[in-house]
């Protein structure tokens, strides 16, 4: 079985959460870089085939090996590409975008939409853990019509991850300061109690109390988390 780090084992676990609720489908791992991820479904066989991308030839190329190493050559498809750029979306797909920057991620999704029927598109997944601008990330989805299904942190070798997990309805939202910088449906698990959240939100409350003075949605987000605390 291909092992996995801790942070992408949370990524796979979204994977297979979001394929009990489709039918067979693919994944498409954007920036996939090793191909590991994209075994690991394979052989626990939650996908009927694989996609990698890479804007580089190198990683593009540990990805393809890999999975023909591993037996899934007749099963893969490995794209040296920006993002989905040629890649058009297939109902059942579940598109993985972990490991890369925010901001990347809001570019390859927006073009995504422009390029994709809405029919589509609802039938697909996106499973992204972002490197950073997380609440850059978390606006763009609700303002753009995907719906949060679940958020997911882990703690990988003393780095924080979150990962998200959405489905696009066409139901657009804003988030405020507090959702989007700390996660909506994260949010709803603080509340319960749930420990290893609190671990990761006291990650973020020592990174925004320094970026609080040059980012005043981080700074109203800081307040009103401890103003609620305090009710």
């Amino acid at each position: 079985m291909q092992s996995l780090t801790v942070r992408l084992e949370m990524v796979f676990d979204q994977v297979r959460k979001a394929r009990n609720g489709l039918r067979t489908g693919r994944i498409i791992d954007v920036g996939s870089d090793h191909g590991y991820l994209a075994v690991r479904c394979l052989e626990e066989g939650i996908v009927d085939s694989a996609v990698c991308t890479e804007i580089h030839k190198a990683p593009a190329k540990r990805s393809e090996d890999a999975l023909i190493n591993a037996g899934y050559g007749d099963l893969s498809e490995v794209y040296v590409t920006d993002g989905l750029t040629g890649v058009p979306l297939k109902s059942g797909d579940i598109i993985v975008m972990a490991g890369i920057g925010g901001l990347n991620i809001i570019d390859i999704i927006k073009r995504a939409v422009t390029d994709n029927d809405s029919n589509v598109l609802s039938n697909v997944v996106f499973v992204v853990q972002p490197q950073k601008s997380n609440e850059l990330v978390r606006r763009y989805l609700a303002e753009s019509g995907f719906s949060y299904l679940e958020e997911a942190v882990c703690c990988d070798r003393n780095i924080f991850y979150n990962c998200i997990r959405v489905v696009y309805t066409g139901a657009c939202r804003d988030l405020t300061d507090l959702e989007a910088c700390y996660g909506p449906l994260l949010l709803e698990r603080y509340k319960a109690g749930d420990k290893e959240v609190k671990e990761y939100f006291d990650h973020l409350d020592s990174i925004f109390e320094i970026r609080k003075r040059s980012n005043p949605a981080v700074r109203t987000a800081l307040e009103e988390k401890r103003k609620n605390e305090c009710i």
